[in-house]
């Protein structure tokens, strides 16, 4: 089933708005050609901030910062027998009518840990310095105390996040769109346009990269090419220069499940994380089995 086919009730009158936008503007693009294209935009779960203290953000409610929301039995994870940093928790019952192709659950709570390398100092991407946990049952949830040995000075500031009916195009530089930028000369204009109109249409923020699902929009190229270099574990320009064929290849294998922006003005993630964005990126077969622990992390930033 296509999104032209799939797409209902909540979110159909925005995307008609952009489907009309592209089928009768003046592109020079082929009809058929506007049809594929059409196909490739994706829901997307937008997500704005707001800074709010820690103690007028409910329990429970999706949030950047502050003290996670977590049951007694819960375990902390670590890197090296160093706890991580809680970054954000995400509620899916707030979100699951903006995610209208079901691949989320319905219910539970989504947290994001990153370990901060003290020396550098940052956020570390290494084999378990990162950490998604889902949590189904959120009863017996409350605000919760750092672990004896946390590293306070990671408690960011508190910014309670909503939700808002988002859409994506495939990034310029993305496999899904390399046909086309060879067929037309213009499509980078056409490919502006039309990501210029659904942030207006939708009220999204051009400096806003916070989202769940959807299409990844990277900071720099594709970061889909980012999640395959990590697979293959490439480490030098001489392994990524002779591997780009195997690198092509493993990038068709992720998608995006979340991104986080660490140059959200609402919260201080800034501190350890510049003006990074955090993308969490997921094998399509695993968010179909809602398996959401087994992600794999990049950073880009400017």
């Amino acid at each position: 089933m296509t999104i032209l086919s799939s797409l209902f009730g909540f979110g159909q009158s925005k995307f008609e708005k952009i489907k009309k936008h592209i089928t009768e503007s003046n592109y020079d693009i082929e009809s058929s050609d506007k049809l594929e294209i059409l196909d490739l935009i994706k829901p997307t779960i937008g997500i704005k901030t707001k800074s709010k203290t820690d103690n007028v953000i409910e329990i429970g409610m999706s949030k950047i910062g502050g003290n996670p929301d977590l049951p007694n039995n819960f375990k902390w994870p670590k890197f090296e027998n160093e706890y991580l940093t809680f970054c954000a928790q995400y509620n899916l019952s707030e979100l699951s009518k903006y995610d209208l192709q079901n691949d989320l659950p319905k219910n539970g709570m989504l947290y994001v840990f990153v370990f901060i390398d003290k020396d550098y100092p940052g956020f570390m991407n290494k084999e378990s310095s990162y950490k998604l946990i889902y949590l189904e049952n959120t009863e017996n949830i409350k605000r919760t105390e750092f672990p004896e040995k946390y590293f306070l000075e990671s408690k960011f500031k508190s910014a309670k996040i909503e939700y808002f009916e988002y859409y994506t195009l495939p990034d310029d530089e993305n496999y899904k769109i390399k046909k086309y930028r060879k067929k037309y000369n213009d499509f980078g204009y056409f490919y502006e346009t039309v990501t210029e109109f659904i942030d207006n249409l939708t009220n999204q923020e051009t400096d806003n990269f916070h989202q769940i699902l959807g299409e990844d929009r990277s900071v720099q190229s594709s970061v889909v090419f980012d999640f395959a270099t990590k697979k293959l574990q490439i480490k030098t320009i001489e392994d990524y220069e002779s591997k780009k064929t195997e690198i092509d290849k493993v990038s068709k294998n992720y998608r995006i499940l979340l991104q986080l922006d660490c140059n959200d003005k609402n919260s201080d993630l800034s501190r350890f994380g510049g003006s990074m964005v955090i993308y969490f990126g997921i094998e399509p077969e695993e968010l179909k089995n809602k398996n959401i622990k087994n992600v794999i992390l990049a950073f880009q930033g400017t």
